[in-house]
């Protein structure tokens, strides 16, 4: 600044009387009602749903969401019709209040997937995938290094599942649809299926999650009335599997250590459900599946999301 232009500033505070400093300002905080997230590591893909959405940007490309408006559901069902917003459910521990809501996948009698000619009549499905995890092996980042795969659920006492079935949730479908690196079920899980088929009162209340052989790695009880979040790691360079869990808002902690795991293949992440027979040979085309009420059957998602964990980073 010149000479000059400081002068009047100079002459200005020699004539004010002298006075004690004013005290400093406090330390600013943020608001505290400003946007805050627990990720701490960089995403691949962000499945949380924005407050502006509404349900019929899940049925166009152009909608504004992060999921394939055209898979995986029933024919001649639009995602409009098959998912809903809870409204009195809380943020889950991923998501901001502010910024997102969560979302119910529901299911009904009408659930029959066609794949090609075949009605999938043994399957009551539902389930969303993202519009950029593409399915040839190793075409995105979320096929490559190390990964963790984030969910967390809650229940709807008014649409409960009927947990004498078999229910995949979430999964990671291989390229060539041979298998799934991993799976995340609940209720009585069939016996080609890694399970017992056998239903008890302990089958019915407990979430599983599935390696590639359909071993069980991790168990933990239904929760109801909170969330339960989840995270599933995949080291696609050692080949191993690692689970992460903790209830409401509780950060999440490693319930396993890495073990190893069939990660090659590719593929894609599906969240929703499918509900599998009881009393079946083929599981996919033949089986029992009882009426569904007319409110259908739910499950309740939020904090959707999957990280790049290369570098040790995990969102806890």
């Amino acid at each position: 600044m010149h000479l000059l232009s400081i002068l009047p500033f100079l002459g200005l505070a020699l004539a004010t009387p002298l006075h004690p400093p004013p005290p400093p300002p406090p330390p600013s905080h943020p608001h505290p009602h400003a946007p805050k997230t627990n990720i701490k590591c960089p995403i691949i893909f962000d499945g949380r749903i924005t407050k502006n959405l509404t349900l019929q940007s899940f049925d166009t490309a152009t909608g504004g969401t992060p999921y394939n408006p055209d898979y995986v559901k029933g024919e001649n069902r639009t995602w409009s019709s098959i998912l809903l917003f809870p409204k009195t459910t809380p943020p889950s521990r991923f998501d901001n209040a502010l910024l997102h809501k969560p979302v119910e996948v529901t299911i009904d009698d009408g659930s029959l997937f066609r794949a090609g000619e075949n009605l999938q009549t043994g399957f009551r499905r539902a389930g969303l995938l993202f519009k950029d995890d593409f399915n040839d092996a190793g075409a995105d980042a979320s096929d490559n290094g190390v990964v963790t795969f984030h969910w967390s659920i809650r229940q709807d006492e008014h649409r409960p599942l009927n947990l004498s079935h078999e229910y995949m949730n979430v999964w990671h479908e291989k390229g060539d649809y041979s298998g799934n690196q991993f799976m995340f079920v609940g209720g009585v899980v069939l016996v080609g299926d890694g399970g017992t088929g056998v239903d008890t009162k302990k089958e019915r209340e407990m979430w599983k999650v599935q390696n590639a052989k359909n071993e069980f790695v991790y168990e933990t009880r239904i929760v109801r009335g909170d969330w339960q979040n989840f995270g599933v790691q995949l080291d696609y360079v050692r080949d191993t599997i690692k689970v992460y869990y903790s209830t409401g808002d509780e950060p999440l902690k490693a319930v396993t250590r890495a073990t190893p795991n069939s990660n090659a293949g590719g593929g894609q992440l599906q969240i929703g459900i499918a509900k599998k027979p009881t009393e079946t040979e083929t599981v996919v085309y033949d089986g029992y599946q009882e009426h569904i009420p007319l409110r259908g059957e739910g499950q309740i998602y939020g904090g959707i999301f999957v990280e790049d964990s290369s570098n040790g980073c995990v969102s806890l």
